[in-house]
């Protein structure tokens, strides 16, 4: 399995947080004062305007909804493995018996 640095999963962590707050404001229309959000518009590439009163779910928020779900796959995809506690603490007896003779 892939492990990634913990600093690489902690953006992956808050990315999925933001983008998880952005669409639950987002879908009932809390961040345009009643009127939903559209990013393609906002961004220039629709011809349509960025704010418009269409609140509900639309395709942005199924592809939002599947971009936190891989997020989040992929933040517990890459934790590292389970440590081998017998294998990094090694056999102490050998020190034990040195101090008894």
């Amino acid at each position: 399995m892939v492990e990634l640095d913990n600093n690489i999963r902690m953006v992956m962590l808050i990315s999925m947080a933001a983008l998880l707050v952005f669409e639950l404001l987002n879908i009932p229309g809390m961040l345009g004062g009643g009127d939903k959000l559209f990013l393609i518009d906002m961004l220039g590439m629709g011809d349509m305007d960025a704010f418009r009163p269409d609140t509900g779910l639309s395709t942005q928020d199924f592809l939002a909804f599947a971009g936190i779900a891989a997020l989040g796959a992929g933040y517990f995809l890459t934790a590292e493995d389970e440590l081998d506690w017998e294998a990094l603490l090694g056999d102490d007896d050998d020190d034990d018996d040195d101090d008894e003779e």
